[in-house]
């Protein structure tokens, strides 16, 4: 009977070639749906680091705590906890005063006063359009919404005030993030070690301390044990547990939507899909009353179709499965970039890199080859149970 179910998959070849195009297709929008999926996963971190930087953020238990870390520490942590790079920041809530600002211009602005090695975090200064060196001991970086909020541009003259310290920088640069947030929107960059020597006296002071390694709790306990003497009691969380999580809002979004969609869609293939092979069982009833004829059990008849069914989607899946490698791997060829609003808020306008995981593959060889067979198999087993005369009767 299979080899019978195979001749019959050769001979009925309009039948077949629209099963396997249906297969096809659904197969391919499916996993290049959850590859874009993926993709967003893998590009969210770069909204990250304008914000956090890194999975890990040490920071001091209260407020009024500041964390003295020179780079020898940092350089000891990193060895002690295998991380990619360790990086220190203050930030701080300030208010930037314009001295020059028109009338027709609010004089001050709350902003975020970050203040940070460029040249040890390259990946920040190169969101910012900065060399990655270091800022003036007296030089202060805007981002385009602040600089036009106080309607400044470079060379003018600011002051920044924080709590009863006042310190007036001379505008460097206006900037416009390359990966926008809204977080960023607020930002002004200095120079850490010497908005540190200003405000404490200690060029090692910080309070932010952002380490980049493996998300385990192995990781998590060693980071705990190798800044335990920082000068103050510190909190650690993943960058998951703090505020810029809500920055994986739009990416959850769009994950959650897409697979939807996708998921969707293909259910709507596999349906039209039964609908399609039922019509052609039901043109070859002849067939089976010549089978039955011949002495085709029942059951065996309807094996045989079920198989042919299965051979159909088998090979739909492993063509719509080579199309959309096919299609992915131009995509990363061509070095797609996002640059449409909605999905630069997702993943940043940064050239996406798609590669698609066992997973994506699988779930719509299972979902579409459980939902067929489910479908099919009562109605087959049934027309196959028919005596001759009514399955002439039928013809």
């Amino acid at each position: 009977m299979i080899g019978i179910a195979v001749r019959d998959v050769v001979h009925y070849r309009r039948e077949t070639v629209g099963v396997v195009a249906q297969v096809a297709v659904g197969i391919a929008l499916f996993v290049i749906a959850l590859s874009f999926v993926a993709a967003i996963g893998q590009n969210a971190d770069r909204l990250l680091f304008g914000t956090v930087g890194a999975p890990w953020l040490v920071q001091p238990a209260t407020r009024d705590d500041v964390l003295s870390v020179d780079a020898h520490e940092m350089s000891d942590i990193a060895a002690a906890v295998g991380a990619t790079s360790v990086h220190s920041r203050l930030d701080l809530s300030a208010n930037l005063e314009s001295p020059s600002a028109s009338p027709d211009r609010p004089a001050s602005a709350s902003v975020t006063l970050v203040g940070a090695d460029l040249a040890a975090e390259r990946t920040l200064a190169e969101n910012f359009g900065l060399p990655p060196e270091p800022l003036g001991a007296d030089r202060i970086v805007l981002t385009d919404t602040v600089a036009r909020q106080l309607g400044v541009a470079s060379g003018d003259v600011l002051v920044i005030s924080i709590g009863a310290a006042r310190l007036t920088y001379t505008v460097d640069a206006v900037v416009t993030a390359s990966t926008p947030s809204f977080t960023l929107e607020s930002w002004v960059l200095v120079d850490r070690e010497s908005l540190a020597r200003k405000l404490f006296g200690d060029a090692d002071r910080a309070n932010e301390l952002l380490i980049d390694a493996p998300q385990t709790s192995t990781v998590r306990s060693e980071i705990d044990a190798a800044t335990a003497g920082l000068g103050c009691a510190t909190t650690l969380s993943l960058w998951s547990d703090t505020m810029w999580s809500s920055l994986m809002l739009g990416p959850a979004i769009w994950g959650v939507v897409l697979v939807a969609a996708s998921t969707f869609a293909f259910l709507i293939i596999c349906i039209g899909l039964t609908s399609l092979v039922y019509s052609a069982l039901l043109a070859r009833v002849a067939d089976i009353a010549v089978l039955k004829t011949a002495g085709a059990r029942s059951s065996a008849l309807g094996r045989m179709y079920l198989t042919e069914v299965v051979a159909q989607y088998v090979i739909g899946y492993v063509v719509g499965g080579i199309l959309a490698a096919v299609l992915l791997a131009g995509a990363n060829a061509v070095g797609f970039t996002s640059t449409d609003q909605a999905f630069t808020f997702v993943v940043g306008a940064t050239t996406l890199s798609f590669a698609p995981t066992w997973w994506a593959f699988l779930a719509p060889l299972g979902i579409g080859f459980v939902l067929t067979v489910a479908v099919l198999w009562f109605p087959i087993r049934s027309l196959c149970r028919y005596p001759v005369l009514d399955l002439l009767e039928i013809r």
